[in-house]
């Protein structure tokens, strides 16, 4: 089956998409103005305003497709074929190498700055980024349903999860206060946030982080 083909509007947000995320990395977000945004997708910039009504609301999207594209759904399926603690544990090293990026960083930054007192503005922006679409939230709601986690709220869940592993590899960073984390940190902090959470929510006991062959897999796909 061959794919829809994209509208012109599509290729021209697509567009604008793009050269958001060059520039961004390229000059900072601070530095980059919607003319040059404008220039460097080859539009106008009464078309970029027409997809995004701000360079912030620009941000928000690029964070929200990074988080989307945390892990394929092929990877997804192929994680069912190993012990629960395992795929939450890749799923986790997943999400910690997102919010790890210099420019992911940098991009929330400026959504930080600028949403910070506009809590009516945040909310309306981050409601995209909410959606139930989610690598991680799927596999919650799967588990869930074949009655391997018990979970009475799945989004409440995955909400768990993100404060756990954005506690210190993500807020501490975003302000200044602490380094990224190693990748040895950030396989440690995935590890230990699985098991305290399978502790509470998982049906049966697991005990698949003292197998060795785990620690290998694990450590090659973070």
């Amino acid at each position: 089956m061959m794919d829809k083909k994209k509208t012109r509007s599509e290729e021209k947000r697509d567009a604008i998409m793009c050269a958001a995320k060059q520039a961004f990395l390229e000059f900072g977000v601070q530095n980059t103005s919607m003319d040059k945004l404008a220039a460097l997708a080859g539009v106008s910039k009464r078309t970029v305003y027409n997809h995004f009504a701000s360079k912030e609301a620009l941000v928000m999207e690029l964070l929200s497709v990074l988080w989307k594209s945390a892990i394929s759904e092929d990877e997804l399926v192929a994680l069912n074929k190993l012990p629960l603690q395992q795929q939450l544990v890749m799923l986790l090293c997943q999400e910690i190498n997102v919010i790890a990026q210099p420019g992911y960083l940098d991009m929330a930054k400026v959504a930080l700055g600028h949403f910070l007192f506009k809590p009516e503005e945040w909310q309306a922006q981050t409601k995209g980024m909410s959606k139930q679409d989610t690598a991680l939230y799927s596999w919650l709601e799967d588990q869930h349903k074949k009655g391997r986690l018990k979970l009475e709220n799945v989004a409440l869940a995955r909400t768990q999860l993100h404060s756990l592993i954005k506690g210190s590899a993500f807020w501490p960073q975003l302000i200044g206060s602490a380094e990224p984390l190693t990748q040895e940190q950030g396989e440690t902090l995935a590890r230990q946030t699985a098991e305290l959470f399978l502790s509470h929510y998982a049906t049966a006991p697991s005990h698949h982080s003292t197998d060795p062959s785990y620690h290998a897999t694990t450590q090659s796909n973070v």
